[in-house]
């Protein structure tokens, strides 16, 4: 998992990386997942460099949770 953000000054969404599996597909090498929360995004995400984790989106956090990931 890694923290990612959509736009400036928006909420940061957890993402997967390569190589972890998201809804039962594998990403590949060079690409992150959409945020497991189900956000849709147009683009790419941007680098999230000195955003306080209190921005973490609410609903990642409780997919999160419920996945048993450590968030």
């Amino acid at each position: 998992m890694i923290y990612a953000q959509v736009k400036g000054g928006q909420k940061l969404h957890l993402a997967c990386e390569p190589g972890e599996e998201f809804r039962g597909a594998i990403i590949r090498a060079g690409f992150l997942s959409r945020p497991i929360c189900g956000r849709r995004m147009e683009g790419d995400y941007r680098m999230a460099i000195n955003v306080p984790l209190a921005n973490l989106c609410g609903n990642c956090k409780r997919v999160a949770e419920r996945e048993g990931v450590r968030v």
